[in-house]
């Protein structure tokens, strides 16, 4: 059922001369005999002997599939064939030899073919994967041909057109990227330390961190959905790369204002280029059939010098940039979010645009605000997409505004720090607005999928929620007294949760607040609600404090 092979090595040896030490593989008999008859004839006594160090465990069975195993001690060699035996009798089979079959490059290709195209983001996924191969001496994957072969890819991915490889990688190559080579049952913690090691030299550890998130999702996926068996995980243990990029950058009007100054140019001068192309068909057509590239080359030159000042004269302004950016300010949406709305999934008349694909997989509706609804108005329909930009051709205008609004450098504005103004201003606002907003309504706002991503805001909606506590302790329909200590009635405004989250995210000023409002006989100024139990683990002590505006 199950039998051991000893393919030790053997190693020749002679007394008190290490130098002379020699291993041999476990079947070159001849090339032993060479060796000793050689070292006899010196007159020495050579002695030669088995290792413990490789062992081969194979099984041959009607109707289950023959395995072949490796270890590298007999013990281990015996248990494991005592373990098949015994998996055999009662009916069940585990392929333990298959993880020492592939090798971790196998299986970055395998999901390279058959998982990646099933997500949105399979282009870079793709780009990460040929980039280890590559390091590791292996070929690279045709992502079109992968795309093509698939039975199920994602609607985007099959859609898209993926860009020919030029032969130049852009990354920085890592030697650290060789151990994809090894079996994957070989495979240990170590190896991907020492990656995280050379790459954080290079790279920033946010990029080596999505890096350790591919190798994660990998190893996860080979062991419970392909049944590749191995002793332990191999990402169990990894210490990831610790690092902090949280973005807090917050707009002044005065570079809100110089940003839309300069989108009003860009809008000008993309205005002005789509008047000139439409002067220019005829141009185009006639340098479409020139000869050579300097004839075709030369047409177009001449037909925008003969027609730039008349397009100048003519164009029709379009502020698309300017829209989009007021967009951005006005509803926190993610920039994929923005590119891809279409107007089918506009109703200007109930203000509000539906976002049928989001970047965590739900759906949404984002609230138009009026004067963002009078924008809208102003853009054409010729296009199914609201603001017909590419993610180049944003990149680029973006830049071109930010460097004529002066926003570079340390005061360097990015296209995502818009979502973060239009969220804080969102809060900001709820501080000002009766009831205000709680993290709850920035969440549907904002379309983030936990709360936690909100905590960064709460500090914001702080002044709203002092406001509704003053409401709720001044006004007696809400609170009552009991032995002394004035408590929230049932269906006050202002929850316990309310009070538990914001003691959790700021902390408390006590005697600021005391020496600031003046205690009198007819105000209570600290009320303290003890929930007792008789178990110890499970007391919670809340203090209810009023808060001035």
């Amino acid at each position: 059922m199950a039998s051991i092979e000893n393919r030790s090595r053997i190693q020749v040896t002679v007394k008190n001369r290490d130098d002379l030490t020699k291993q041999f593989a476990h079947s070159a008999h001849k090339a032993i005999q060479v060796y000793i008859q050689k070292l006899r004839a010196e007159g020495l006594k050579p002695r030669s002997a088995k290792l413990n160090d490789h062992y081969v465990v194979r099984t041959r069975s009607v109707g289950a599939k023959n395995q072949c195993i490796v270890v590298h001690s007999e013990t281990e060699a015996i248990d494991i064939k005592q373990r098949l035996e015994s998996e055999l009798r009662r009916g069940l089979f585990v392929d333990y030899g298959s993880g020492q079959k592939a090798s971790l490059a196998d299986l970055l290709v395998r999901y390279l073919r058959e998982e990646a195209p099933r997500h949105k983001s399979f282009e870079v996924e793709g780009y990460k994967i040929n980039a280890l191969l590559e390091d590791a001496g292996l070929p690279r994957e045709d992502l079109a041909a992968i795309v093509a072969e698939h039975p199920n890819p994602h609607p985007k991915v099959a859609s898209m057109k993926m860009r020919k490889s030029t032969g130049t990688r852009v990354g920085q190559p890592s030697e650290a990227g060789k151990f994809i080579r090894k079996p994957f049952a070989a495979v240990v913690p170590d190896d991907f330390t020492d990656y995280i090691d050379e790459r954080c030299q290079v790279v920033a550890p946010a990029t080596v961190d999505r890096e350790i998130d591919l190798f994660s999702a990998v190893c996860h996926l080979a062991i419970d959905t392909w049944r590749i068996h191995v002793l332990k995980n191999p990402m169990d243990g990894v210490r990831r790369p610790r690092y902090y990029n949280e973005r807090d950058r917050r707009m002044s009007l005065d570079e809100e204002a110089r940003l839309l100054r300069a989108a009003l140019v860009e809008d000008r001068e993309q205005s002005i280029i789509r008047r000139l192309e439409q002067m220019m068909q005829d141009e185009r057509q006639e340098a479409d059939g020139a000869a050579t590239t300097y004839r075709r080359k030369q047409i177009i030159k001449d037909a925008r010098q003969r027609y730039m000042r008349e397009a100048e004269a003519s164009y029709v302004h379009l502020p698309l940039f300017e829209t989009l950016i007021h967009f951005q300010l006005m509803t926190g949406a993610r920039r994929s979010e923005t590119l891809t709305l279409t107007w089918s999934n506009v109703n200007l008349d109930t203000q509000t645009a539906y976002l049928p694909e989001t970047k965590n997989g739900r759906a949404r509706k984002l609230p138009l605000r009026r004067d963002l609804v009078e924008m809208l108005r102003q853009l054409p329909h010729n296009s199914e997409l609201v603001f017909p930009v590419s993610v180049d051709g944003l990149r680029k205008a973006w830049t071109r505004m930010c460097s004529s609004a002066g926003l570079t450098s340390n005061a360097e504005l990015r296209v995502h720090d818009l979502r973060h103004e239009a969220i804080s201003r969102v809060a900001e606002a709820g501080s000002n607005t009766p009831g205000g907003f709680s993290l709850v309504d920035l969440q549907h706002f904002s379309g983030h999928r936990d709360v936690r991503m909100l905590l960064r805001y709460a500090h914001l909606c702080t002044q709203s929620l002092a406001k509704r506590l003053d409401a709720a302790f001044s006004d007696n329909n809400q609170t009552t007294t009991h032995h002394g200590v004035r408590r929230l009635k049932k269906g006050a405004s202002v929850t316990l949760a309310n009070l538990v989250t914001t003691n959790t995210v700021e902390p408390d000023n006590t005697e600021q607040q005391e020496h600031a409002v003046s205690p009198t006989s007819s105000e209570v100024l600290l009320a303290k609600a003890h929930m007792h139990s008789k178990c110890q683990d499970n007391v919670v002590h809340i203090d209810f404090k009023r808060r001035t505006a």
